[in-house]
């Protein structure tokens, strides 16, 4: 698990991947803020959703901004699959064009670490495999 460091440029980096409660997760820093991903397998009552019941189903930070059928890591690499995802680039949060802005107008947000967002991407794991047992 690699930590997160903020930037002002854009990056393409895989902090943390692997399997949660049986689901293929990717964390990502894109030097601004971070994101996580989360594949949702074949079969899953979430597979292939884009409407309001993956909203219901999955309580994230800044809720779920990523709904597509791939993700590109690092070096441009596409992973196929059906990914949702969010990001820690909301109010509140550090973006690294902070230090880009004058003092005055900074927030001062919370930088997330990798284990903070591994934290609550193994809760929203959690939540999606149990709601596949209420069908």
């Amino acid at each position: 698990m690699k930590e997160m460091k903020y930037q002002s440029q854009f990056k393409s980096e895989v902090l943390d991947t692997g399997f949660c409660f049986g689901l293929l997760y990717y964390i990502m820093n894109l030097g601004t803020h971070p994101t996580a991903y989360i594949k949702i397998p074949k079969g899953h009552k979430l597979y292939g959703k884009t409407d309001e019941k993956i909203y219901q189903e999955v309580d994230v930070h800044g809720g779920i901004t990523y709904i597509n059928d791939s993700i590109t890591i690092e070096n441009n690499q596409k992973i196929d699959g059906w990914f949702i995802g969010w990001d820690y680039g909301h109010y509140g949060d550090y973006m690294g064009i902070e230090e880009l802005v004058p003092m005055e107008f900074r927030i001062g947000g919370k930088k997330w670490t990798t284990q903070e967002i591994y934290k609550e991407l193994r809760e929203a794991c959690y939540q999606i495999q149990k709601g596949e047992d209420k069908r």
